[in-house]
């Protein structure tokens, strides 16, 4: 479980005017800024039609100005241009400045900014007239800096792009007609920084890793147990029966979150106890005799994640104990190096980490499945920054994905004020508007708040438009990279409506399946429950998760299966029903949420019947 991080956020470091000297840095996000004239009295009704992004008034502005101005944040990846489109109304007849930017973010508080680029191409809008759409002269655009297109980076049209910053903008003005809506259409991705190292591309899609996420497609979290202090109170325990209830629920692997590091004893060795050892041991096997799957990771390691460098060693001497521990268990063991890497463990700084960890892992069990967090908390926008070993095929990419967080963390405790507010339904807008809690009177989280009020159901924040296009980049990168990829957490709290939360789970299981993504929910039986007293809570959880399996006929001995990604079927033929006669005729591993079945027999005989039988 994450704190209120999320695109919104985002916004935070794109705000601002940059000062003193820069430092080259990978970009995540490229930013939009519209500034009306006084004429145009405000703008309103913005709009991300095209990608994904956040958008909200330029907040550093006073009051009188911000209802002239729109600041907007899109992720953007190195490796391949993503497409936007934007809408907004003006008020009255005037102009509009459009700047281009990009993040503005402190190496230290006061001091350097990083030098985050962005490319743009292919511009060009209706509603209003824009110059030089593409960037071939210098016309129409002032400040910012030209590329020429080259093999590394093509351009989408034409053999020149725009380059910017946030101390470097290029800006437009547009000319606007009141109450007429502009929509600018464009496409952007992030510059790489001198010396910055490419990950080597996979073109297999069935490597190790591929086939091992057959095995981790549907997961569920052993949360409030051993990643907690110990003896600290509050701790969950669990017991065989919860592994039989996992199994039958239709679950096939289990993710154990464990603090190891309270278990550590001195230096040099930083040999772990005996006791941590039993305790998971009870749960791998448990696991194993089920026929469910065990992810191990490390669990709030905030020592290390402060920082990083003063705690390797302990890192490392972690996963060498736990490799060697391990080392006889069957492949449906994996390891997870970390759990939500935070503060100094930023991505670019346990990318060199990873590596050493795995090399170590790799010297006592060579072929091991590992799974693999990016920074700011298992972010999908940090798989952008995400370098694995080039030569180690059995890895995973691990991200979690809470969104629209202020709906499935309204309520939690330990991330309090921003989570004051309840009675946050999915999918807004609410029947009645919600009133922000005076605790929880950030600026982001009362924007939040005013925009599940007020959008329609195709852009409200508490939507599925809060995690599809964060899917879909997490499915690009997989697919550009040949790296598969598992939403290692996503969940509810359980302040949340029931009906709300029914909705929620069915709604994000069914986009991970469709993105190919294997997922583990949080949790099984905590605050975040898929069951309480030893049924899904509420009944409709179940159905959600694992949706009925559907036979639909297309043709004699031709059907389509459709059910949850990675459940195993048996398909059995009868040539009549009075009595049945079945026999196996295949068995098929849904890798995609619809299989079609040929039946290789079909046209013998007068007809036949089919039945499918879950396995696992």
């Amino acid at each position: 479980m994450k704190p209120a991080l999320s695109l919104l956020s985002s916004i935070l470091l794109t705000c601002g005017i940059g000062s003193a000297d820069a430092q080259p840095k990978l970009t995540l996000f490229a930013r939009l800024d519209l500034n009306a004239s006084t004429a145009v009295g405000s703008i309103t009704n913005a709009h991300i039609l095209t990608g994904d992004g956040a958008i909200d008034r330029q907040f550093w502005l006073t009051a009188n100005e911000q209802p002239r101005t729109y600041t907007m944040s899109f992720p953007v990846v190195r490796w391949a241009w993503n497409e936007f489109s934007v809408q907004f109304r003006p008020l009255k007849t005037g102009t509009v400045t459009l700047s281009l930017l990009g993040p503005w973010e402190e190496v230290t508080p006061g001091g350097a900014i990083y030098q985050q680029e962005v490319l743009w191409d292919a511009m060009d809008a209706t509603g209003t007239r824009l110059s030089n759409g593409s960037f071939e002269t210098s016309g129409g655009w002032t400040g910012g800096s030209f590329q020429t297109t080259n093999a590394a980076v093509p351009g989408v049209n034409g053999a020149r792009m725009a380059r910017t910053w946030v101390n470097s903008p290029m800006t437009t003005s547009l000319s606007v007609t009141g109450n007429v809506p502009v929509t600018v259409h464009f496409y952007a991705r992030a510059v790489v920084p001198s010396g910055f190292v490419e990950m080597q591309r996979i073109a297999s899609t069935n490597t190790p890793a591929h086939q091992a996420a057959l095995k981790f497609a549907r997961g569920i979290n052993l949360g409030n147990y051993l990643e907690s202090i110990p003896n600290s109170g509050g701790q969950l325990s669990y017991t065989a029966q919860d592994f039989t209830l996992i199994r039958a629920e239709g679950f096939d692997h289990v993710r154990v979150p464990i603090a190891w590091h309270y278990y550590l004893g001195p230096a040099p060795d930083y040999t772990l106890s005996s006791s941590i050892f039993s305790k998971v041991d009870f749960l791998v096997t448990n696991a194993m005799s089920k026929g469910l799957g065990a992810i191990l990771d490390i669990h709030h390691f905030d020592d290390f994640t402060a920082n990083p460098p003063g705690w390797t060693n302990q890192f490392y001497a972690i996963w060498r104990q736990v490799a060697a521990h391990y080392s006889n268990f069957p492949s449906t063991v994996a390891f997870e190096l970390l759990n939500e890497p935070k503060d100094l463990a930023t991505t670019k700084v346990i990318n060199p980490i990873y590596a050493e960890a795995i090399r170590q892992i790799r010297l006592i069990s060579t072929d091991r499945t590992i799974f693999v967090a990016p920074g700011n908390f298992n972010s999908i926008d940090e798989l952008n920054s995400l370098l694995l070993p080039n030569n180690d095929t059995n890895l995973i990419a691990a991200v979690h994905c809470y969104d629209p967080f202020y709906f499935t963390h309204q309520g939690a405790e330990w991330v309090m004020p921003d989570t004051a507010n309840t009675n946050v339904l999915y999918a807004g807008p609410p029947p009645v508007p919600l009133t922000p809690n005076p605790i929880a009177s950030n600026w982001w989280v009362v924007s939040w708040i005013r925009a599940y009020n007020a959008e329609p159901a195709e852009f409200n924040p508490s939507s599925a438009r809060a995690f599809l296009g964060k899917l879909q980049r997490a499915r690009q990168w997989s697919d550009h990279f040949g790296r598969p990829v598992q939403v290692g957490e996503f969940g509810c709290y359980y302040k949340a409506d029931p009906v709300s939360r029914v909705n929620f789970y069915r709604e994000i299981r069914q986009a991970m399946e469709e993105q190919g993504l294997g997922w583990a929910m949080w949790d099984w039986k905590a605050g975040f429950h898929y069951i309480k007293n030893g049924v899904p809570d509420p009944p409709e959880m179940r159905s959600a998760m694992f949706p009925p399996i559907t036979l639909l006929s297309q043709s004699k001995g031709a059907f389509t299966i459709a059910a949850a990604i990675g459940k195993t079927f048996r398909i059995d033929k009868s040539a009549s029903l009075t009595p049945p006669s079945w026999r196996s005729v295949s068995t098929q591993t849904l890798t995609s949420p619809t299989f079609l079945f040929n039946d290789p027999e079909a046209g013998q005989g007068d007809g036949s019947f089919y039945r499918a039988v879950w396995l696992k």
